[in-house]
């Protein structure tokens, strides 16, 4: 079942110099740490002069839909799904 959400996170990061990326690897929602072992997608999305880099990545039991605000640097869960279609 996916739910949406928009709540801040805490969230630790690899960047890489070249090519230049970066990847979140540990996420911490209510107070759970969270091991990222997946990403599915990374892009941009525009809200007029914003931009967000938007993750969709995996843990082994919740798949996520990550945001990261470039204007504040603060990490937010869109989306939060256990795989079921309920």
């Amino acid at each position: 079942m996916i739910e949406h959400i928009n709540e801040q996170i805490d969230c630790i990061c690899v960047y890489k110099k070249s090519p230049a990326s970066v990847m979140p690897v540990k996420i911490k929602w209510n107070g759970r740490v969270y091991k990222i072992t997946k990403l599915g997608y990374h892009h941009k999305r525009r809200d007029g002069c914003y931009i967000y880099h938007i993750f969709s990545v995996a843990s082994d039991s919740l798949a996520f839909k990550l945001k990261l605000d470039t204007e504040t640097l603060k990490w937010w869960i869109e989306e939060v799904s256990d795989g079921s279609s309920n």
